[in-house]
């Protein structure tokens, strides 16, 4: 159901959504700046705040969701495992700032 919001939120052709482990979700936005990526996270957030969970499982909780990006400002010399990791990095900080959030960090 996750996955379904997400890709809702994705309007672009070359824009990709995938399921990256049990409860995280990788999305790549090709030429895409900062500004764009953040958009879409706030895009995101709202529609799993007004979701109506209760009808899929009435046992469910709130759901949020937080949100660690990478924006890579060049390709030359990327590496995708690294963008991958300062994801990551900015995914923890924001479940340790208070999740429902969004962090970002900014590769080149």
């Amino acid at each position: 159901h996750v996955g379904r919001l997400i890709g809702g939120c994705i309007h672009r052709p070359a824009d990709l959504a995938a399921r990256y482990g049990g409860e995280e979700f990788v999305i790549l936005l090709p030429q895409t700046p900062l500004s764009g990526a953040l958009a879409l996270a706030d895009r995101i957030r709202a529609a799993m705040a007004t979701a109506d969970w209760k009808q899929i499982d009435p046992g469910l909780p709130a759901l949020t969701i937080s949100v660690g990006i990478c924006a890579v400002a060049t390709i030359e010399g990327f590496a995708p495992t690294q963008a991958l990791r300062m994801a990551d990095e900015a995914l923890y900080r924001a479940k340790n700032s208070g999740r429902d959030r969004c962090e970002a960090r900014l590769l080149g």
